[in-house]
């Protein structure tokens, strides 16, 4: 069995936190593994990048303060996959519970409607696991030109080419409350991000293009409006149209600063 580097990464132990710990002690995984949190008072990637440095096994895994394994079973699954040579990275599903989610104020679930119940991103650190050498290979996690966002894509467009990335279907509970205010701040933030990653990656970011268009003042509102998740109810339409405006506003302000000045500081 592969032994493994665990990295909670957090900036404060809270009870999402602990619960997280007490299921990762009793995870059913035969081979050797170590508990690090990581908690400098630093940006998100050095965070990460100061764990990796400090992991003493092969692999490296990363879950977010905010986040929780769904079950005993969870680094298993998440593990098998690099008994291929040719896997890279792994990546978990991440769960929203409806529960939390109703619990939003109404704008604040329109703008996360896409995000409730479970998907599968791309690459995002909430519950991911590497090869520290390819990390390292790399150049590990992009700080200087992403402080608290985009330093994830900009790493899985790094290990794509360097193998396969498997999404094994184990799950992460995502626990994290928020607000309209909270909501465009980070959407604020993701789109500086994203701002970035097109500045620097260019064609090689998915979708390139449409980051642009969204970011074209009123015309913009029109591609926020069409990405409404309709498949997830049509319910919050009308309040997700309203604020659709301030969205764009806000979303093309983070892009075309993070895109001017080819890094994300926000």
């Amino acid at each position: 069995m592969l032994s493994v580097s665990i990295l909670v990464i957090a900036h404060k132990l809270n009870e999402t936190t602990k619960k997280a710990l007490e299921i990762l002690k009793k995870q059913n995984y035969k081979g050797k593994k170590e508990i690090l949190v990581i908690s400098k008072d630093i940006g998100l990637a050095e965070n990460i990048n100061y764990g990796i440095k400090k992991a003493k096994y092969d692999i490296v895994v990363t879950l977010h303060h905010d986040c929780i394994p769904e079950n005993e079973y969870w680094l298993e699954k998440l593990i098998k996959p690099f008994e291929n040579k040719e896997v890279v990275a792994t990546v978990s599903d991440v769960h929203l519970p409806i529960e939390l989610w109703k619990n939003f104020d109404i704008f604040a679930r329109a703008l996360t409607l896409s995000q409730k119940g479970t998907i599968t991103p791309l690459l995002d650190e909430k519950g991911c696991a590497y090869r520290k050498k390819i990390l390292k290979e790399v150049g590990l996690f992009n700080y200087k030109e992403f402080r608290t966002a985009g330093e994830d894509f900009d790493m899985y467009i790094k290990l794509k080419e360097r193998g396969k990335i498997v999404y094994p279907g184990c799950k992460i509970i995502h626990i994290h409350p928020t607000t309209f205010k909270k909501r465009l701040r980070k959407i604020y933030q993701d789109s500086n991000g994203y701002g970035a990653l097109v500045r620097i990656h260019g064609k090689k970011m998915f979708r390139w293009y449409m980051g642009i268009l969204k970011a074209i003042p009123i015309f913009g509102i029109t591609l926020f409006i069409f990405s409404y998740p309709f498949k997830k109810g049509f319910s919050l339409f009308i309040p997700y149209s309203a604020v659709t405006p301030i969205v764009n506003f806000i979303y093309l302000c983070g892009f075309w600063k993070g895109f001017f000045e080819r890094k994300q500081t926000i």
